[in-house]
C-alpha cells in the first residue's frame, strides 16, 4: 500500500508531465501562427500588387505589366510564385516552371488559404483572392515557401524544449523536498505513536497541521478515558490474562477429567497423585487468572467514547473508505465502567474493520436483554471455522486468522457481567456477525 506522501508525489509529476508537453504543443502552435500571420500578410500585399499588374489587351486577353511586379516571381523556383485565372486564361510566374498549382474559383472579395507542395515538394503557403477587374473575374494566388520560416523559428522551439525540459526536473526536485516538510510533522506523530507504545508519552502533541488536528485530539481523549498511562498495562495485563485462561482452560479440564478414567481408578497411587496434583492446579489456575465476577449493569453514558473510537478506526482504515455505522436507542441503560463497554466494541469494532470492505455496523438493542452486534460486509467465514470459533478451537483456517483473541477477549468480558457471544453470518450486509447477549439486572 502506497503512503499519501507516495501518491502526491506520483500525481504531481504525472499533472506535470502532462502540463509541460500542453505547454510546448500551445507554444510551438503559437510560435507557428505568428509566423504564418506575417507570410499571409505578406502575400496579400504580393496580391495587391500582381492584380495591379494585371492589364487587358485590345483583344479582351489577360496580361501582366512583368516589370510592376517583383523580380523573385522570374527566377525559376524562387520559393514565390503567383498564378493568375481568368475565364479559363491561367497566367503562371516563371518560378513555378511548368508547374500548375490547383486553385479553386472564388468570387469578388473571397479568399482561402491553402497548404500545397510546391515544384520542389516544398511545403507552400498558397493565398487565393477573387477580384473582378476589366469587367471580368480574376483569381490571383501568390505562394511562398514555408521552410526558410519554418528554419528560423525551429532553434526557438528547441531552446524551449530544453528550457521546458529542466524546468520539469527542477518542479519535480522541488515538490518532493515540499512533500518532505510537509510531511515532517506526520512523520513526527509517528515517531511520538511508537513512544505512546513504548510507555515513554502518555499523550500526544497538539501542534500539529489543522488536517490531522481533530484525530490527535480523539485520540489524546481516548487517552484519557482509558486512565493514566500507569493504570494502562495493569488493564491491557488483565484481558490478556483473561484471554490466556480461555485458551489453556480446555486442556487444564482434561487433565482434570484424568482420575475418572477406569484406566487410572485401577492404579491407586497413579490416581491419588493426580487428584492432589489437579487440587494444586485448580488452585493455582483460579489465582493467576482471577477476574472479577461483577456482573452488576447500571446507567452509563458512553455513547461519545464508541463514537471517539469510531473515528479513531476510521482514520486507522482511512484506505478503505469505511463507512463504520452506530446504531444506539436513548437509553441509560448500558455496562458497568465505560471501559468494559468500550473494549468490548474496539475489541470487535477491530475485527470487524480488519476484514470489511466497505461497511460496519455497530447496533445496540434493549428489550429484556442488552444485545450488542458488530457487522461488517466481508468475505465472512466458513461453516468449520464458525464452529471452530463457537468451541475457541487454537487451529483456525487462514481467513479467520486475527480473531481468535479479540473473540476471546470479548467473550471473557461479556461472562464477567453474566452474559454470552453468539456468532454468525451478518443478514443484511452479508460478512460476519458478532452479537453479545447481556443481561439487565
Amino acid at each position: 500500500m502506497k503512503s499519501l506522501q507516495q501518491r502526491l508525489s506520483v500525481a504531481l509529476v504525472i499533472s506535470l508531465i502532462i502540463i509541460f508537453p500542453t505547454l510546448w504543443w500551445l507554444t510551438d502552435s503559437t510560435m507557428q501562427d505568428i509566423a504564418e500571420k506575417q507570410v499571409v500578410s505578406h502575400l496579400a500585399q504580393e496580391a495587391e500588387s500582381v492584380l495591379a499588374a494585371t492589364q487587358a489587351d485590345k483583344t479582351g486577353k489577360i496580361t501582366l505589366k512583368t516589370k510592376q511586379i517583383s523580380p523573385t516571381y522570374l527566377q525559376p523556383f524562387s520559393g514565390q510564385y503567383y498564378q493568375l485565372h481568368s475565364d479559363g486564361e491561367v497566367i503562371r510566374s516563371r518560378s513555378l516552371w511548368d508547374m500548375e498549382l490547383t486553385i479553386p474559383d472564388l468570387a469578388e472579395g473571397e479568399k482561402r488559404r491553402l497548404y500545397m507542395s510546391g515544384p520542389r515538394q516544398q511545403s507552400l503557403l498558397v493565398m487565393a483572392y477573387g477580384y473582378n477587374k476589366h469587367d471580368r473575374p480574376l483569381v490571383v494566388a501568390v505562394a511562398e515557401d514555408l521552410s526558410p520560416t519554418l528554419a528560423f523559428i525551429k532553434p526557438f522551439q528547441s531552446r524551449f524544449m530544453l528550457i521546458a525540459l529542466v524546468m520539469l526536473l527542477l518542479l519535480i526536485i522541488v515538490q518532493i523536498i515540499i512533500l518532505n516538510n510537509v510531511f515532517q510533522p506526520f512523520k513526527r506523530i509517528k515517531r511520538q505513536v511508537n513512544a505512546l507504545e513504548q510507555g515513554e508519552v502518555d499523550r500526544l502533541d497538539t501542534d500539529v497541521p489543522k488536517e490531522v488536528s481533530p484525530l490527535v485530539e480523539a485520540i489524546n481523549w481516548l487517552l484519557d478515558a482509558l486512565g493514566t498511562q500507569e493504570q494502562q498495562p495493569v488493564q491491557l495485563s488483565h484481558n490478556y490474562l483473561n484471554a490466556l485462561k480461555h485458551v489453556i482452560k480446555p486442556p487444564v479440564a482434561e487433565l482434570q477429567r484424568l482420575p475418572d478414567e477406569k484406566t487410572v481408578q485401577s492404579e491407586p497411587d497413579t490416581y491419588r497423585s493426580l487428584q492432589a496434583q489437579n487440587a494444586d492446579a485448580e488452585h493455582v489456575f483460579e489465582s493467576a487468572f482471577w477476574v472479577d465476577p461483577d456482573p452488576s449493569i447500571i446507567g452509563s453514558d458512553i455513547e461519545r467514547e464508541i463514537l471517539t473510537l469510531i473515528s479513531v478506526l476510521e482514520s486507522m482504515y482511512q484506505e478503505k473508505n469505511l463507512d463504520i455505522t452506530f446504531i444506539m436507542p436513548q437509553t441509560d441503560v448500558l455496562l458497568t465502567g465505560s471501559e468494559d463497554m468500550l473494549e468490548l466494541s474496539g475489541n470487535l469494532l477491530k475485527n470487524a474493520c480488519k476484514w470489511a470492505q466497505s461497511k460496519v455496523r455497530l447496533s445496540v438493542e434493549i428489550d429484556q436483554a442488552i444485545h450488542l452486534s458488530v457487522e461488517d460486509d466481508g468475505p465472512g467465514i466458513s461453516e468449520t471455522g464458525m464452529i471452530d470459533l463457537a468451541q475457541q478451537n487454537i487451529v483456525l483456517d487462514q481467513a479467520t486468522s486475527g480473531y481468535l483473541l479479540g473473540l476471546t477477549t470479548a467473550r471473557l468480558i461479556a461472562q464477567q457481567h453474566g452474559g454470552q457471544l453468539k456468532l454468525r453470518q451478518s443478514d443484511d450486509l452479508g460478512g460476519y456477525c458478532v452479537e453479545v447477549v447481556l443481561p439487565l439486572a
